[in-house]
C-alpha cells in the first residue's frame, strides 16, 4: 500500500472529523493515511462495537461502551471490513441504513477478496463504496474529503480543486466501483467514470482521452460528483493504474513547470533570426510548437492548441524560451512602437554647406 503522502489533502490536524474503521484489514495503515489528511480514526473490532459506538441498536442489548470523545457526534465516514468476527460487513451496512439516525452516513465496504457477487450486494445494502485490498490509504482519505461535501439527501456532492485536485479525486474513485460524472462549474468540463474506468471526457471542445488530460492539468474550481448510472458508450477507456503510471508522471512534470517555468499567462513570439541560428540542432517538429507563439496568444492557450501531450509541449517552449527564439511579445510591441515613433528612414538627408564667415572674400 502506498503510503498516503500523495497529492495531501488541504486539511489541518484534526479538522476533518472522524472516521470510524470496523474490523482489521489494513486499518492501521489507513488510520495513520487518514490521521496525516486530517481525520481523526477511531478503531473497533466488530459489529456491535461499531453499533454501540455509534449509538445505533439492532434489536438488541449492546456493549456499554462510552461513546466517542469527538466533537462531532457522527463520522464523516464508516470504513467496514467485508469479514467480521461477529458478522459480515454487509450486514452492518444494511443495518446502518435502517436507522434514521446513521441512514446517511458514507459507508465503504473493504473485501480483502473480490468476489463476483460482491459488488451487487454491495449497492443492495446501500454502501457507498466497495473496495478490494490492496487498498491506497490516500484513496481512503480523498473519498472521506469527497463524502464530507455530501448536498442534502442527494448522492451529488460538491468539492474544490484547491482541496481535492481532480487527478486525486479520480484516482480515488478508480478504486472502487461505482458509476457517475464529475461536473466543473465554471468551466465547460466533463468526467464520466464507469465500474473503475474513466470512459469520457469534455473540455474546451475537445473530447476524449485528450479532453480528460487537459481536464486535470487546467481544470480549476468547483465542481459536483453525481453518483448514478452511466449508460451511454465513451469515447476511451482509462483504469486505475494507466493514470498512476502514464498520466500522473506526465502531469507531476507539468506541475514542475508551472511552478518554476514560463506563466501561463505569458504572450510570447518567436525571433526568427535567432530560430535560424538554433535550427539544426532543434527536433524536426517544434516548428509545431513554434507557429503557435504569434504574439497574441498566452502559454496557456498554447497549450490548449498544441496536439502534443502538455507536459511536452511545456517543456519545449521552455527550452525554447530559454535559447531566445522564444521571447515576451511585450519587448517586440515596444520595439515596433520605438520604430514608428522615430518616422520613417532618412535615405537622402541633404547636406548643407556651411555660411561664410564675416569678411571673408
Amino acid at each position: 500500500m502506498p503510503d498516503g503522502g500523495r497529492d495531501a489533502l488541504d486539511l489541518p490536524g484534526g479538522d476533518g472529523g472522524w472516521v470510524l474503521l470496523v474490523g482489521e484489514t489494513a486499518r492501521p495503515r489507513v488510520a495513520e493515511a487518514l490521521a496525516r489528511e486530517g481525520f481523526e480514526p477511531v478503531l473497533v473490532d466488530g459489529a456491535r462495537a461499531a453499533l454501540a459506538r455509534l449509538g445505533v441498536e439492532p434489536g438488541g442489548t449492546l456493549p456499554d461502551l462510552a461513546p466517542t470523545d469527538s466533537k462531532d457526534a457522527l463520522p464523516r465516514l464508516v470504513i467496514i471490513d467485508a469479514d467480521l468476527p461477529d458478522g459480515d460487513g454487509f450486514s452492518l451496512c444494511g443495518v446502518l441504513r435502517a436507522d434514521p439516525k446513521s441512514a446517511h452516513l458514507p459507508v465503504l465496504l473493504v473485501a480483502k477478496h473480490a468476489e463476483e457477487f460482491h459488488r451487487d450486494l454491495a449497492a443492495g445494502v446501500g454502501a457507498d463504496e466497495y473496495l478490494v485490498e490492496p487498498v491506497d490509504a490516500c484513496d481512503v482519505a480523498v473519498l472521506a474529503r469527497l463524502k464530507a461535501g455530501r448536498r442534502g439527501e442527494e448522492d451529488v456532492y460538491d468539492a474544490h480543486t484547491t482541496t481535492l485536485p481532480l487527478v486525486s479525486l479520480m484516482r480515488a474513485l478508480l478504486s472502487g466501483v461505482r458509476s457517475g460524472r464529475v461536473a466543473l462549474s465554471e468551466e465547460e468540463g466533463v468526467l464520466v467514470f464507469r465500474h473503475g474506468l474513466v470512459v469520457d471526457a469534455t473540455f474546451h471542445g475537445e473530447r476524449g482521452s485528450v479532453a480528460f488530460r487537459r481536464l486535470v492539468c487546467f481544470g480549476s474550481g468547483a465542481y459536483t460528483v453525481t453518483f448514478g448510472p452511466e449508460l451511454h458508450r465513451g469515447t476511451f477507456s482509462m483504469d486505475r493504474a494507466f493514470l498512476c503510471d502514464q498520466v500522473e508522471p506526465g502531469l507531476e512534470r507539468f506541475e514542475q513547470l508551472r511552478v518554476k517555468g514560463l506563466p501561463l499567462a505569458a504572450r510570447l513570439t518567436a525571433d526568427f533570426n535567432r530560430l535560424s541560428q538554433e535550427l539544426p540542432s532543434l527536433p524536426e517538429d517544434v516548428e509545431q510548437v513554434v507557429r503557435l507563439f504569434d504574439g497574441r496568444r498566452t502559454v496557456r492557450a498554447m497549450l490548449l492548441e498544441c496536439r502534443f501531450p502538455e507536459a511536452l509541449a511545456y517543456e519545449a517552449a521552455t527550452r525554447l524560451f530559454m535559447l531566445g527564439v522564444l521571447v515576451p511579445a511585450i519587448l517586440v510591441e515596444e520595439r515596433e512602437r520605438a520604430r514608428e515613433s522615430a518616422g520613417p528612414p532618412r535615405l537622402f538627408e541633404p547636406v548643407l554647406a556651411p555660411e561664410p564667415e564675416p569678411g571673408a572674400s
